[in-house]
């Protein structure tokens, strides 16, 4: 089955918007941590997941190998510790509601 590009970017801007207004009134505090979405996407090109990553408003750097090939990626929300851990739980859930393969990464800074 053939990824749909546009999909993906009106499914990631979504998910970061959902997450970033969830955790708007979360007290930060907690440790920083580098917390982020590993979105795995088998037999897609890279270069286009890499490009509707970035039409979403969002950042990748590249590929990566986790668990499997996929891309590390991290909501907006302007937090570093207990509101960027929570804010990527609430994307990979609202990506996996509409069909991708979103996991959670959790690391503590």
């Amino acid at each position: 089955m053939a990824t749909n590009y546009d999909k993906l970017v009106a499914d990631l801007h979504y998910a970061n918007d959902v997450a970033c207004q969830s955790t708007a009134k979360i007290n930060d505090g907690g440790t920083a941590n580098r917390d982020s979405v590993f979105l795995r996407i088998p037999r897609a090109r890279e270069r286009s997941v890499l490009a509707a990553i970035q039409k979403a408003g969002l950042y990748c750097r590249r590929k990566s190998q986790w668990l499997g090939q996929g891309y590390f990626i991290t909501p907006t929300s302007d937090g570093q510790g207990d509101r960027r851990a929570k804010a990527v739980e609430i994307m990979a859930k609202t990506l996996n509601d509409h069909g991708w393969n979103a996991l959670t990464f959790k690391q503590m800074d």
